[in-house]
Parts: structure tokens; sequence; C-alpha cells
């Protein structure tokens, strides 16, 4: 299965990617390159570390239940996994970071494997409620290539649909755990003897490390900790706009953000390639900006975030003596035994 993810996502990258590259001049592209002012870059990937920050800092609140951490291993963790999302295949960078917890923090992996799904709803949730908001003052009749606003707000739409499904079904395994599973098992055996298998062994891991739902009066701070992990993401493709001749308006950067959030729901090769770009594209499109120097900056700001980001992975990767093939290894252990293989 995982083949076919990782044949589809290539074939899905190089597609995106050979459609960005048509709108672009190679001598320009390399001209802007070398015109671009290397404070850009050090902003945006200050405000990503700051991202980073918050985001282990509410990974701290999440595990706590079942293993108080302090704030240094999680974010070692996160750096390690979004590196892994960025080199390896089949996005195996959440197993990763669920198999770099238990390694540098000592988190049980199905703990950190529950929070990180749980983690990921409130990602969704934030990212959504930004999308709606942008695209109140987007023009309904413009369009680029695929993407119109009507395409993204009907996108935005089913995705919450979505995430509303899944935090319903993780409530309702925290609430009822034996009749959730018993449930989900006979609904999955009437297709297919191993879905039911591969269904209970699913839920029961996710069941063990969902004790952070008990803990409610924790909601509220979770849910401020999900727009600071953000809002310095949003800041960072507002402050890039000028490296590229662009305006640095709120509206634009908005706009890339929320094309660059809707990519990572398509299948891609490691790092989104192709899809981000393709993205973030079409989103300056819509929001007015011109073609090639949106092509450059689809192109230059995922150049400039994913090489620092995956650099700082390997690092923290090497100096916890961990190697690629090893967290390969574990990530498809922790998919075949929580995601399914």
């Amino acid at each position: 299965m995982r083949n076919w993810q990782t044949i589809l996502g290539l074939v899905i990258s190089l597609a995106c990617l050979g459609f960005v590259l048509r709108e672009v001049d190679f001598a320009r592209l390399w001209q802007l390159t070398l015109g671009i002012n290397p404070l850009y870059v050090v902003a945006i990937n200050l405000l990503l570390a700051l991202s980073f920050w918050a985001r282990s800092a509410r990974w701290r609140v999440l595990l706590r239940p079942v293993r108080d951490c302090t704030i240094k291993p999680l974010l070692v963790a996160n750096l390690i996994g979004f590196m892994a999302n960025n080199v390896l295949p089949a996005r195996l960078g959440e197993f990763v970071r669920a198999f770099a917890a238990q390694r540098v923090a000592g988190a049980p992996a199905s703990a950190a494997l529950a929070t990180i799904v749980v983690e990921r709803i409130l990602d969704g949730l934030t990212l959504l409620l930004i999308l709606f908001l942008t695209l109140v003052f987007a023009d309904p009749a413009k369009t680029a290539g695929a993407f119109s606003v009507a395409y993204m707000r009907a996108a935005g739409v089913s995705l919450l649909a979505v995430y509303l499904g899944v935090l319903a079904v993780i409530w309702c395994l925290w609430r009822w755990p034996l009749a959730t599973t018993s449930l989900a098992t006979r609904l999955a055996g009437k297709i297919s003897p191993r879905l039911a298998d591969l269904a209970g062994q699913i839920l029961a891991t996710f069941a063990q490390g969902l004790a952070v739902l008990g803990q409610a009066r924790h909601l509220p701070l979770l849910c401020l900790q999900s727009v600071l992990v953000w809002l310095p993401g949003l800041a960072m493709y507002v402050v890039f706009l000028p490296a590229l001749g662009l305006p640095p308006s709120l509206f634009l950067g908005a706009m890339a953000f929320v094309g660059a959030s809707l990519a990572s729901a398509v299948p891609a090769g490691p790092g989104y390639v192709g899809t981000f770009q393709l993205a973030v594209l079409w989103a300056l499109v819509i929001a007015g900006a011109p073609a090639e120097p949106a092509a450059a900056y689809a192109l230059l700001f995922w150049a400039a975030e994913y090489f620092p980001l995956t650099i700082a992975g390997l690092i923290a990767m090497w100096a916890n003596g961990l190697n690629l093939s090893t967290l390969s290894r574990a990530g498809a252990a922790e998919g075949g035994e929580g995601g399914g293989e």
C-alpha cells in the first residue's frame, strides 16, 4: 500500500511542479534568487522557530497526563519528525515524531501518536478558521488554474466535516472505548476480516493515549496555543512577499498560506514539492499577484523554509544517535501498528 502511495505522490508532485515551471523564466528566477536580501530568509526561519517552540509547548500539555516532558526534547522530536516528512516518502513524519518522542523524551509511542492526532485536529480547525476569514475578502469571481474562491471554500467545508467526524470518533473512543472499538470492528468485519483486525489494532493504540481528553480544563489553553503555533506561520508568508517585489499585504500572505495549507491535504512527494508550489501560485494569482513573481515566490519561499528545517532536523537526528534508515523503519512500523499498511 505504501508503495502505491509513494508512487502516486511522486507522480502528482512532478506533474504539479512541471505546471509551475511553465510560468518561470529561469534566467529571471536566478537573478531574483541572487537579489534576495538574506534577512528575509533569516526572518521567516526565526518565525518558524517560534512556531516550533509553540508547537512543542502545546505538545507538552497534550502529553502531560501520560508523561511530563520538558519542551526541549519535544522540540527535538518535532524537528526530527518534520525533517522526516521533508525527505522520506509516504508522509512518515508523524509516525517518526511519535518514535522520536519515545526515544528522546521518554513518552510512550502510542500515547504520542494519539496526541499527534488530537494536535492535527486542533491544527486543522485553526487553519480552517484562517481560510474562511481570508476568503471573506477574496473576489468570488477570481480563478487560477483549478483554483477558484468557490473551490477553496468548498474544500474548506469538506475538510471541516472530516475534522469534526474524526473528532467525534476520538471522543467516542475516549468516552466509550470498548463499545466504540467493538462497533468499528464489527462494521469493518463486514468488509473483510483483515480490515476488522486492523481497525481493532488502530483503535486500541489510540485508546491508550487519549488521556488528554480527560483534561477538559486545558482546552482553552490548547486552543490559544494552536493560534500561537500558526500566527508565526502566517507571518512568514507576509514577511517574504517583498523579497520578490510583491507588496507586504496581509491578504496576499494569507492567501499564500491558505493555498499551502490546502496543498498539504493532497498526496505528494517528500516536502510537498510540486503541490505546495502550484497551490501557492494559484492562490496568489487569485489574490491579484502577477503570475511570474507569484511563481518565483512559491519556489523560493519553499526553498528558504525547506532547507534550514531539513538541516536542523538532520542535526537533531544525528545528535541523538539516529539515522534516516532507522527513522524510516520505525515510521513504517508505527504506521503499520497505528496507521495501516
